[in-house]
Formats: C-alpha cells, structure tokens, sequence
C-alpha cells in the first residue's frame, strides 16, 4: 500500500480509541477508518479507484462480493487492540453481501471472511513492506487467495496463489507482463492510455479471457453510447439506401403505373 497504517497507527496513537469499556468487540462504527493521511502520489488515487470501478462495472449484475481499496482492514479481535491491522490498496472478498454498509473491512463482523484478493500499489517506500512484511502476513495470516503487487515505477507485476499454507512460487507472467487471476478469471496487467484525463505513466487494469481490457463504469458508459450512435448512424444509413433503391425502381417502371 501506499501507506503503512499500522506504522501511521503506532505513531499517532491518539487517534485510536480505548475500546476497555466496550462490553463487546469493536465494530466498524467505533474502529478508525480514515487517518487523514494523502496518498504518496498523484497516480495512486486514480489507480485504485480505475480497479475498483472496473470490478463493479463488469460483475454489475452480482451481489456476491465487496470490492474496496485504501480502507482499514481488521483481521484479527485480539490484534487490533494492538492497533495492528492493514489498509489494502485494492481487494475483493467473494461470497459476501455487496450491498451491506461498512465504514471498514471488520472480519468479525463478516463471519470472519476475509480478502480473496490483494493488489497493493508499491512505492519508493513500501516496496520492502510490499514484498516481505505483507506477503508473510497476507499469505500465511490472512490466507488471502491471491496477491499481486504492481510497482508503476518500472511498469512491473508480480503475482502469488496461496500453496502449502503461504506463497511459494510467483505465478506466470504472460506476453504483455499479464498475469491470470483465478480468483476473479480475469488477467491483470499493466495498460497504456487515459483514466479520468490523465495520462501517467502505465496503469494497472484487468483483462478478459481474450485479453480485452475490462472497461470502469464512465468507460463502459461512453462505448454504450458511442456503439448507440453508431447503430443510429448504420440504421439511418440502411433508410437513405432503401429510399434510394425505391426511387431508382419507380424510375424504371412504364408510364401510369400505380
């Protein structure tokens, strides 16, 4: 993530409430949800916020997952009195009610169901925590599925499937430096082109089986239209051409004919 916020946690105590009183586990009502802290970069934002638009634009017609990125993640009853908990940049929990309010992911609240996958965003510095603190704690931890990590500064992703109770080998990177999630059945790779009017360096997106981009919701919305018009436009076209061919028969018909 761009953000360590068990450090940020550790470091600004005051902002964790004392939950001795409490006669019951936190919720996600009592628990931080926001530090206040800024994403390390302008690409962050927009590059959590193009994968998760993207997941809830192609799974639209489902209710079974939860789709979130840069929010606390509490994982365990007992650690987060410790205030040890993690904010992924991106993950997907299957199997759960997409449309349920939550302030955080509070996995007591959730019948302890937690991510199935795991992007994280890597920057100058959470490269190290990306690759060895969170891949220990993701994999051996929180069992989570999948785990990928895409560094924007060399345009690079690497992926792991849980085996064995951890993440042994990185999966395979295909041409085009995609890699095949089983989870979603989707790739995720890295793309060239324009988000939300910027043009940064490479994004990071999802690919179909046929290794078509999955387009976020304001992309789907301006294909839809354009492929409308382009129907108008074929269908209009098809009009003028019957007129043509009608105009061009009654030309050659005899003189008086009705």
């Amino acid at each position: 993530m761009t953000t360590d916020t068990t450090t940020q946690k550790r470091a600004n105590p005051e902002i964790v409430p004392d939950f001795s009183a409490l006669d019951r586990l936190p919720t996600d009502n009592d628990l931080p949800y926001d530090d206040g802290e800024p994403l390390e970069t302008a690409w962050h934002r927009p590059a959590m916020n193009l994968l998760i638009e993207s997941i809830r634009s192609y799974w639209r017609d489902r209710t079974d997952f939860y789709v979130g990125g840069n929010m606390f993640m509490y994982f365990s009853e007992e650690r987060v009195f410790n205030t040890d908990f993690r904010g992924p940049d991106f993950f997907v929990v299957k199997d759960v009610d997409r449309h349920k309010p939550r302030n955080s992911w509070v996995s007591w609240k959730e019948g302890g169901r937690l991510p199935d996958v795991i992007i994280e965003l890597a920057s100058e510095s959470t490269k190290r925590r990306d690759r060895v603190e969170k891949k220990a704690l993701y994999g051996k931890r929180m069992k989570v599925a999948e785990y990928f990590i895409y560094d924007p500064e060399d345009e690079s992703l690497i992926g792991w499937r849980l085996t064995n109770g951890g993440y042994d080998e990185p999966l395979e990177v295909e041409p085009g430096g995609r890699v095949w999630s089983k989870q979603l059945e989707m790739y995720v790779g890295p793309w060239e082109g324009e988000y939300a009017g910027e043009t940064f360096r490479r994004w990071v997106r999802f690919f179909d089986v046929h290794g078509n981009v999955i387009p976020a919701f304001t992309e789907q919305v301006r294909q839809d239209a354009d492929a409308a018009r382009a129907a108008r436009l074929a269908a209009e076209a098809e009009l003028e051409r019957m007129k043509a061919e009608l105009a061009a028969l009654r030309g050659r018909l005899p003189p008086n004919t009705p």
